[in-house]
């Protein structure tokens, strides 16, 4: 397999983060089942993975508060996909999925 430069990977994670926010909420179901169930989850375990966010870290290309931060929001979607709470049915209504999709907007916020 083919590695990535690290600019690649700063762009992959800032696509990761993109996908995420506040702003689903007016979007269409084609479009969020899009953007998280496809895009954002894959990216999550990818881009979003410790490894890959120490080497974003390392080369200064993200700040210690947005490494701490993608590390959070991390970890609340992977325990969210252990749960009922994952699916569809709870995006819109589930207090979790809007501590993720807030979590997103601030890591976006952050320079």
């Amino acid at each position: 397999m083919q590695s990535i430069s690290i600019g690649q990977l700063l762009e992959l994670y800032n696509d990761t983060i993109n996908k995420c926010g506040l702003f689903l909420l007016d979007k269409d179901a084609d479009t969020i089942q899009y953007y998280i169930y496809e895009d954002f989850d894959i990216g999550v375990h990818s881009f979003l993975h410790p490894e890959n966010l120490k080497k974003l870290y390392d080369n200064r290309l993200i700040s210690k508060n947005k490494l701490d931060k993608s590390v959070l929001l991390r970890n609340k979607v992977v325990d969210l996909q252990k749960t009922d709470e994952w699916g569809f049915g709870s995006f819109r209504t589930s207090e979790k999925w809007r501590e993720i999709l807030t979590l997103a907007d601030e890591i976006r916020d952050i320079k």
